[in-house]
């Protein structure tokens, strides 16, 4: 069993950091509020005439409001708002606490001391009582907590029998579940309750200490994953703990594989429902992630949320000028996605000679498209041209093709030779007849395919830096490859 304080409502409460002018998601999409909030903060020790209010969504947390103290040295928060975790920072100190909105509770009043935010009371808001009873049990217990994991983690280093001690830890923790449970059965729709639910350790069964056994316990953990969250609720959303939660069922429950992650993406929309809330703004989220990703082989993801959602009209509130710069994008990248063949290309050589990759006999090939007015290619070149001169006997070979046109060629030819690049393949397209650039989504350069014998784009958008390590990689699955099948 993990520990107490591990499962605890604090971890996801913790200190994250919440400022004034934080950044606002833009989204193509309106949601309504759905009904009159008001909330009076009352704060004593408080000096400052100024109140900030803020929410979450997604991993963002957005001013909702700006406070000023009334007559009363009351701050009042009169608004139509979301169900959801919403923040109050104080200044100047720039602490935050949290409250619950929940609009069977629509008017209630906050109040904490300033010098001294330990002790929060809450009038006409029973979602918010119980919570803060939770959160101040978890804080109650926390110190012996802590005291008691590092006597248990000292003694790796000792004799001592912490027999004791794990019983005492284990008492903590069955503290913890009793009150979460209580809280549950006696207000199973508060948003206090969802939080609460979130938290709640996923009960493992024995599996063996095998390789199987080990497999089955993470797919048995993944299928598990979401048991206490449900996907859909709004104000589940507009919490702390939301985001994390679908972050981590991507980024670390999921393999590395643009299949794997696009099926983890598939089965969470699925999940969130194409009517939720939820849905519009992790599509929205997953696209723009994977739109940016700097990691080879996953803007295969990007296609995959463009031909499944966008392509098929599952996100309607996307304006058509956007849309169609959408659409543009994944089917630019298609055609170069890990795995795909890429077309032939032919260009000519300073003499007028036309060649193309079909022409070419190697093993491995490194397609570098480049420019002599390139900043970065002038930087990385000698790396490409070091690496060449060390694998060419190997049969890997450099197919340099120069991205400028009609009178700028010349500039090409010139810098092949400042640049000791003579013993790469080199071409240029004067007329751009070969119309490499759409073919190769050449948006930027240097930019660089490694094509295998059949032209199948094993590698790309790597630096000439990188060349060694990653052939290397390749090389040495080939050899394994070729040991464990010798008759080929």
């Amino acid at each position: 069993m993990k520990s107490f304080v591990k499962t605890a409502v604090y971890k996801i409460m913790r200190n994250i950091r919440f400022k004034t002018g934080l950044a606002t998601i833009a989204l193509l999409f309106c949601i309504r509020a759905n009904s009159q909030n008001k909330i009076v903060f009352n704060i004593d020790n408080y000096e400052n005439d100024t109140l900030i209010i803020g929410n979450y969504i997604l991993d963002k947390q957005l001013v909702q409001d700006t406070l000023f103290a009334n007559e009363e040295d009351q701050f009042v928060l009169q608004d139509s708002l979301h169900e959801g975790v919403y923040l109050v920072l104080t200044l100047p100190d720039n602490q935050f606490l949290q409250f619950l909105v929940n609009n069977d509770e629509p008017e209630f009043t906050m109040h904490f001391d300033y010098a001294d935010k330990s002790n929060i009371r809450f009038e006409g808001s029973e979602d918010n009582t119980a919570f803060q009873y939770f959160v101040d049990f978890i804080n109650e217990k926390r110190p012996l907590s802590d005291s008691l994991r590092v006597q248990i983690s000292n003694s790796n280093e000792t004799d001592i029998d912490v027999s004791g001690i794990q019983e005492r830890l284990a008492l903590l923790n069955a503290q913890l579940k009793a009150v979460q449970d209580s809280l549950i059965e006696v207000n199973p729709d508060f948003l206090s309750t969802i939080m609460i639910k979130a938290n709640k350790e996923i009960v493992m069964p024995e599996f063996e200490a095998t390789e199987d056994g080990r497999l089955a316990q993470y797919y048995y953990f993944k299928k598990h994953y979401f048991d206490y969250i449900d996907l859909k609720d709004p104000r589940a959303l507009r919490s702390p703990f939301y985001f994390h939660r679908v972050n981590y069922y991507v980024d670390k429950l999921t393999p590395k594989s643009p299949d794997s992650i696009a099926q983890s993406i598939d089965s969470l929309l699925h999940w969130m429902g194409e009517d939720s809330e939820a849905y519009k703004y992790y599509l929205s989220h997953f696209l723009n992630s994977y739109a940016q990703t700097k990691i080879v082989g996953l803007d295969a993801v990007y296609v995959h949320i463009v031909d499944n959602y966008y392509g098929k009209g599952k996100a309607p509130w996307v304006e058509e000028e956007n849309m169609l710069k959408i659409l543009d994008r994944a089917a630019k990248l298609r055609p170069v996605l890990l795995g795909e063949i890429g077309e032939d290309v032919q260009v000519f050589q300073k003499d007028g000679t036309p060649v193309s990759i079909s022409d070419i006999d190697y093993k491995y090939l490194v397609l570098l498209f480049w420019a002599p007015d390139c900043g970065h290619c002038k930087k990385s070149m000698p790396d490409f041209v070091d690496f060449n001169e060390r694998y060419k006997d190997l049969g890997i070979k450099t197919f340099a093709i120069c991205t400028k046109y009609r009178d700028k060629v010349k500039g090409c030819w010139e810098s092949v030779e400042e640049k000791n690049m003579s013993g790469f393949i080199n071409g240029a397209d004067e007329f751009n007849r070969s119309n490499f650039k759409l073919k190769y989504y050449v948006d930027s350069t240097p930019k660089v395919y490694i094509l295998d014998k059949d032209r199948k784009i094993i590698m790309k958008n790597i630096g000439g830096n990188q060349l060694d390590a990653v052939f290397e990689q390749i090389l040495s699955r080939e050899e394994k490859a070729a040991s464990s099948n010798p008759e080929k």
